[in-house]
């Protein structure tokens, strides 16, 4: 069975939100568009989940936070998710903990990762995250391509006056590592209005580069994100959802919060609570069921202009 919305939008992709507790401090964090005190699903019940997303067709996870490498039994949620053959499983992280758990992630069923870097800068990179952590996340970065998690995804949040100016180093040190590259905008998303306006960048002048230097152009079917390819070979893929129609109407993707709410968006305050279908005892119907009402839930959040 494939759950397909009511503007024939396919269901294929769940992003879960295994922790809300992150041990960064981004300047630009929007915490998956919820802040809650979710800790997060045992291992046990994101299986449930999993078993019954894949029943109603979703091949395609993506664990996330907070960051998801500070809970302890993140190789047994990984081995949870991975047990029922998703055709991808991937993560995002900010890279700290990587070259600690790369090996073992992969050995549990994890097939890649994008890791969040905003700077080359060592300076940078601790005044947008408020760490010194830079060489320890691209130590991160060789670990998890040594332990076969690929492609390895660079993640790049663009931002006015602090890393703008830094994309041709980052295609530079993306072609020379074997890494692929995405540069994202920044989504005005649980982030104060003053801030967004100080730190928001357009990606015009990035795309603009890419269109004249890359010798080929494809399209992901997620988003219909746009995906430059380089003379290096190296892959760089750009994420533009402000103002954006083909961002939403090829959205394919749910959310599954930290504290266990199943959204139809980001954007969406309206959702299904699934832990009393998980506690005391597991109910695969009443999941099920919960899985159907959220796919009814689906709306292209730029629906006016979808027209």
């Amino acid at each position: 069975m494939l759950l397909v919305d009511k503007w024939g939008r396919e269901l294929r992709n769940l992003r879960i939100s295994v922790t809300s507790s992150c041990n960064y401090h981004c300047i630009y964090c929007h915490r998956e568009g919820l802040v809650n005190d979710g800790r997060g699903l045992s291992p046990e019940e994101y299986k449930a989940i999993a078993y019954v997303a894949t029943s109603l067709g979703i091949r395609e996870y993506k664990i996330t936070g907070g960051e998801p490498l500070v809970r302890r039994d993140i190789v047994e949620i990984v081995k949870a998710i991975s047990d029922h053959k998703p055709s991808d499983l991937s993560m995002t992280t900010n890279g700290y903990w990587l070259e600690v758990y790369a090996e073992k992630l992969a050995e549990a069923g994890l097939r890649r990762v994008n890791v969040s870097v905003p700077s080359l800068n060592r300076e940078r990179y601790r005044y947008v995250t408020g760490l010194d952590a830079l060489d320890k996340v691209l130590k991160g970065l060789e670990t998890a391509l040594e332990a076969g998690l690929k492609p390895v995804t660079i993640n790049v949040v663009v931002l006015n006056s602090i890393n703008d100016d830094e994309y041709k180093d980052f295609i530079e040190f993306a072609s020379s590592h074997g890494y692929r590259l995405r540069f994202i905008e920044l989504e005005p998303i649980s982030v104060p209005s003053t801030v967004f306006k100080k730190l928001y960048k357009p990606l015009d002048s990035i795309i603009k580069y890419l269109e004249g230097v890359a010798t080929r152009k494809y399209f992901r079917d997620l988003h219909h994100r746009p995906v430059y390819i380089l003379d290096t070979g190296i892959e760089v893929e750009i994420v533009k959802w402000l103002h954006n129609t083909y961002f939403c109407m090829y959205c394919n993707r749910i959310r599954l919060t930290a504290n266990g709410v199943l959204l139809p968006c980001i954007m969406s305050a309206r959702g299904i609570d699934l832990k009393p279908f998980l506690r005391p005892n597991i109910d695969l119907d009443g999941i099920r069921k919960a899985f159907i009402a959220v796919n009814e839930l689906r709306r292209p959040f730029n629906i006016r202009r979808s027209k």
